[in-house]
């Protein structure tokens, strides 16, 4: 399993804006699939052109908050996360893209989507990018 979490590979552990402490008072890192989710969820919000050096990173899923009950803008998400998860060299395919809306709140929704990743099957990873609903 050693060789698996390598080439998924090591990176802090962080949610939006924040570094995670380990129990040791270190910082906490995190390391194979967990690490995949968590640079394919940053991929996710970031928006594109935000960060200079890689001005055609992210998807910007923010844009989408309050606006997403179109079939059209439902097509528009998918193809921006098939493009941008593909672009992460663990992600061989993007199977599917299933975006739930919460009823009582439309701004809150949650994404799941279906890759298969070098290593592995397929693999359906949740997102939740603007919190629980």
């Amino acid at each position: 399993m050693a060789e698996v979490d390598e080439f998924y590979l090591q990176d802090l552990a962080h949610t939006t804006g924040t570094l995670l402490e380990s129990s040791s008072g270190d910082l906490d890192v995190v390391s194979g699939l967990s690490n995949l989710q968590q640079a394919l969820f940053h991929r996710l919000i970031t928006t594109k052109g935000s960060l200079v050096h890689r001005p055609d990173y992210g998807v910007g899923i923010k844009k989408y908050q309050n606006a997403i009950g179109s079939i059209t803008t439902f097509r528009k998400i998918a193809a921006d996360i098939n493009e941008q998860f593909l672009q992460d060299f663990r992600v061989l395919d993007v199977r599917n893209v299933d975006i739930q809306q919460d009823q009582n709140n439309p701004g809150i929704f949650k994404i799941v989507v279906t890759v298969r990743t070098a290593g592995y099957a397929e693999l359906p990873l949740t997102f939740i990018p603007f919190g629980e609903g």
